[in-house]
């Protein structure tokens, strides 16, 4: 049985219901862009998805962290690959798109179905740049689909994005503060397997993040795993620290993110809520300190 994919899914649903059409303006992020005509777009977890009612393919809009021309034109001849069967490679030459971008075709899968498309990848100068795919079956592929992909380029405008005032907020309020997350669990079931009697397991792990004054942080985290059976003893454990640059910005709801910018070029996001007294991280609690020996480690 052909599984539908989820961008199948997404755009039955944006071609069913009424959606954007128009210019898009995302302030919080300094992106603007146009819908072509005849098309309807709408907003995903991963980025900005487009249908047609006329056009096959869809149009995705996704952004990038990618601030050179020469490491665009590098990851096109890699190829696009992930674990959701997408696995597309360059067909032809590169073209430049204006002085910030680079486009090709491409074929291979979308999401495990059988694809063609044209990409191009947009540097920008303020911050993150995007990714416009224009993507349809191979038999169903046409000149068409290149020129909107260009359409599109042409339309985008980048500036300086716009903090919102809850982040500016969040951002006065974690200065010089300690972040804390932990979780423990155990359970006792008692039961007997091929190895012996199992007495019980146990998990806990932890995260700290440490937010200087001075826009610098420190952080660590561990996680561990043991189990306690019969026939013996073991465990696994992970360990990892960094360290960076913090600062709180605004997604494209105008939600304020703490974004962890470290010295290897991993970035950690988590959006800022509050459940009354409570600081919020992707939904999970956090304590938050700032004296004594619960304070930040900024030395």
């Amino acid at each position: 049985m052909k599984t539908i994919s989820l961008i199948t899914l997404l755009l039955i649903s944006i071609i069913t219901n009424a959606q954007q059409t128009g210019r898009v303006d995302y302030p919080y992020l300094g992106l603007s862009f146009t819908i072509p005509p005849g098309w309807q777009g709408q907003e995903t977890e991963s980025g900005f998805l487009m249908g047609s009612h006329t056009e096959p393919g869809v149009i995705l809009i996704l952004p990038s962290d990618v601030n050179s021309l020469e490491i665009l034109e590098s990851n096109a001849h890699a190829g696009i690959s992930d674990e959701n069967g997408t696995h597309l490679q360059l067909s032809g030459n590169l073209d430049r798109t204006g002085s910030n971008g680079v486009g090709g075709t491409f074929e291979g899968m979308l999401e495990w179905q059988s694809a063609k498309a044209y990409i191009i990848g947009m540097i920008n100068t303020f911050g993150d740049g995007v990714t416009i795919m224009v993507a349809t079956s191979k038999e169903a592929y046409a000149s068409i689909h290149s020129q909107l992909a260009k359409q599109i380029a042409a339309s985008i405008q980048f500036s300086e994005p716009v903090i919102p005032p809850v982040a500016k907020q969040w951002g006065e309020a974690l200065k010089g503060t300690r972040l804390k997350y932990m979780h423990s669990s155990y359970s006792n079931d008692g039961s007997y397997g091929d190895s012996g009697y199992t007495m019980g397991s146990s998990s806990s792990s932890e995260e700290t993040i440490h937010l200087c004054a001075e826009g610098y942080f420190k952080y660590s985290s561990s996680n561990s795993m043991s189990f306690d059976t019969g026939g013996g003893f073991g465990s696994s454990s992970g360990n990892g620290k960094g360290a960076g640059e913090w600062k709180v910005v605004g997604n494209a709801s105008g939600q304020a993110v703490l974004q962890l910018n470290f010295s290897n070029g991993e970035v950690y996001e988590y959006v800022i809520t509050q459940d009354g007294e409570k600081t919020m991280l992707n939904g999970s609690r956090y304590f938050k300190t700032s004296s004594g020996e619960y304070a930040p480690d900024c030395y």
